[in-house]
């Protein structure tokens, strides 16, 4: 960028980890093992990051990092250590909410430590090429920070045992290692704008695989909305579709004689029973007797609002709307729109 000196650059980043750095704790996470037959068996620890949320000693961190954890520990970088006890979970987005305690187990007091909360930022403003940092605790070792820059915005990370995907992930170059899940994405102002879920997976399988160097973070706008709901009752129910869709391509579109090319939207490959499209009378594909397939509906719009690939009807569901409330389908199906209203329901 023209004007800003290699030198003004690093005073930037010495900036950001002096004012942040405080606020970024360790966490270490105990857990018995699953099956405890035998009295030598070692219990399981997880190390990761978290983050500061606010002065009553709330805690976001990564839902991995604390397994089954029935012992959680918070450290700061000056090695001061507290308990702390788990407020709230959410397996879908991976966000966790601890709150930091007394020796005596009861809530740690803004007098006892200095608390000084990250400030939020606004994800959706964050664009392809800006520089981000991380504070975390690779390998377990002292605080350290890492940078690289956006690579995307809209990165859509699925969980496959769960069966759903986080839209706008934040896809980035970010060095992250054991030790960084949970802790906070940061931009140059200073604000967190995601908190690192961790690496991609190798690409392909096998003990030669490398890691492609890349990283992905949830996004800051799904904390400011998960994490006041944890705090308040534990858990946070998602609304759901409750369908598997594809993108519908040209490619796609050639395989169907009854989808014109230029139909923008989401193919239902599969409903979910007794889920909101279910509900809403939604077609999935088929397959016929002869194992050609044969179309389902397409969706095209929700409450009005146009739909063109999967990524942006899974943002609009989780970004928009809530459990309960009243849903609009638009749908293609055998070459006429049609109009399918229901109540939309929480992930099965």
């Amino acid at each position: 960028v023209s004007g800003i000196s290699i030198a003004d650059t690093d005073i930037a980043l010495s900036s950001i980890f002096d004012n942040i750095s405080t606020s970024v704790v360790q966490i270490v996470s105990i857990a018995p093992p699953l099956f405890n037959l035998n009295p030598q068996t070692q219990n399981t620890t997880e190390v990761g990051a978290g983050f500061i949320y606010d002065k009553v000693g709330h805690v976001v961190t990564a839902n991995h990092v604390l397994a089954g954890a029935n012992n959680v520990s918070v450290v700061f970088k000056d090695g001061d250590a507290y308990n702390a006890t788990i407020v709230g979970r959410d397996g879908f987005t991976d966000i966790a909410v601890l709150k930091i305690m007394n020796d005596n187990n009861t809530v740690l007091p803004g007098t006892a430590r200095s608390l000084e909360p990250v400030v939020l930022g606004n994800s959706s403003a964050l664009r392809i090429g800006d520089h981000v940092v991380t504070i975390g605790y690779p390998f377990a070792s002292k605080i350290a920070m890492t940078a690289g820059i956006i690579g995307q915005t809209d990165y859509l990370l699925y969980f496959p045992f769960l069966g759903y995907s986080v839209p706008n992930a934040i896809l980035t170059d970010v060095a992250v290692n054991p030790g960084n899940s949970g802790g906070p994405l940061i931009n140059m102002r200073g604000e967190v704008v995601g908190m690192i879920y961790g690496r991609l997976n190798p690409t392909s399988p096998g003990p030669t695989a490398q890691f492609p160097g890349l990283s992905v973070a949830i996004p800051s706008n799904t904390i400011s909305r998960v994490v006041p709901v944890l705090i308040k009752s534990g858990l946070y129910i998602h609304p759901a579709i409750g369908i598997l869709g594809s993108t519908l391509t040209v490619d796609l579109a050639k395989q169907f004689n009854d989808i014109p090319d230029d139909l923008e939207g989401v193919l239902v490959d599969t409903v979910v029973r007794g889920g909101t499209a279910d509900l809403a009378g939604i077609n999935a594909t088929t397959v016929n007797k002869y194992g050609e397939r044969q179309s389902g509906d397409v969706i095209t719009a929700l409450d009005g609002h146009s739909i063109s690939d999967i990524e942006g009807l899974l943002s609009y569901v989780e970004e928009n709307k809530i459990v309960g409330e009243n849903i609009g389908f638009t749908v293609y199906r055998d070459g006429r729109y049609l109009n399918l209203n229901t109540t939309l329901q929480p992930i099965r």
